[in-house]
């Protein structure tokens, strides 16, 4: 099947707790080089910290290496003045500061502010749904891709109250370790498979989501961190059909998608994707960085 034009195949499913994960396997068509942001992170080569004066919607990034750095939609950083998730991928240029989008996830936290970090999981896919359907339109200032705000803190509570977990600050993070460590999501048997450059995600015979990216390693990096946070929702095993015509028709639905296409906050061109699905990409030099899909959710109300 094709994805943007990309040759890709769905592989075997394995099963974390209710959730079917299914690898996606192409061929490798990325040829430039960049870091991701939690080794750049780790390697001292990228600084996050808050806009002065500090802006919700905003991050300040700085990129200290002589390569790209790639963020990814749907990444969370918590600390700062509140945890936040990315709004779009973002392949932040060599030696630059730029400003890039985010939603916070942390309602309401107030005090004082805290070293940025990567979490190790990811959005849940009904979050990142929601904050793509809901992507504001373009504006010359390519930063400023903001969302509906109050429908991601709406989401993030909906997810604390289905799981029953109080969080003082109103904080998604404090939701994906309490529930992570009640049903004990194992990721230990989460790796890729030869040939893999993606994702595609079930909850019972839906499709939940996907991911894909340009070359194997990148999402060796990111793999782990995204199963884990669709895991939220899919806590609990459910039956198990064969989904795979879902995921195919999913698979058609994203080709057949209308494209918004612009520059992006950093490097590359932004993909927007609309209609029967909500997703968003960037393409660079040609070839598909990372491209992030869902189903629209049902009464999301979104332009999309």
């Amino acid at each position: 099947m094709k994805v943007l034009g990309w040759d890709v195949e769905v592989g075997d499913r394995s099963m974390v707790g209710g959730l079917g994960v299914f690898p996606l396997l192409g061929a490798t068509t990325g040829g430039t080089h960049y870091l991701t942001g939690p080794e750049a992170l780790d390697s001292g080569l990228l600084e996050v910290g808050e806009l002065d004066p500090a802006e919700f919607p905003l991050l300040a990034v700085t990129n200290l290496a002589e390569v790209p750095i790639l963020l990814v939609e749907g990444e969370v950083l918590n600390g700062g003045d509140r945890d936040r998730t990315m709004n779009v991928t973002v392949l932040c240029p060599p030696r630059s500061l730029i400003d890039v989008p985010v939603s916070c996830v942390e309602s309401d936290r107030w005090g004082a502010r805290r070293a940025v970090r990567f979490a190790a999981k990811h959005a849940p896919g009904s979050l990142r749904a929601i904050k793509t359907v809901h992507l504001g339109p373009r504006t010359h200032e390519a930063s400023r891709r903001t969302s509906d705000q109050l429908r991601v803190w709406g989401e993030t509570e909906r997810q604390s109250a289905a799981h029953a977990v109080h969080s003082h600050t109103s904080a998604l993070d404090d939701v994906q370790r309490e529930v992570g460590d009640r049903i004990g999501v194992q990721l230990d048997g989460i790796d890729v498979v030869r040939g893999q450059l993606g994702v595609v995600f079930t909850v019972d015979d839906r499709v939940a989501g996907m991911d894909l990216f340009d070359r194997t390693s990148t999402l060796r990096r990111y793999l782990r961190g995204i199963v884990a946070g669709h895991a939220l929702d899919a806590p609990s095993p459910m039956r198990s059909p064969d989904p795979i015509r879902a995921i195919e028709r999913f698979l058609a639905q994203v080709e057949a998608a209308g494209r918004d296409t612009g520059r992006g906050v950093g490097l590359g061109e932004e993909v927007l994707l609309h209609g029967a699905v909500a997703g968003i990409g960037l393409v660079f030099e040609g070839s598909l960085v990372h491209l992030a899909a869902f189903p629209v959710p049902e009464g999301s109300g979104g332009r999309i």
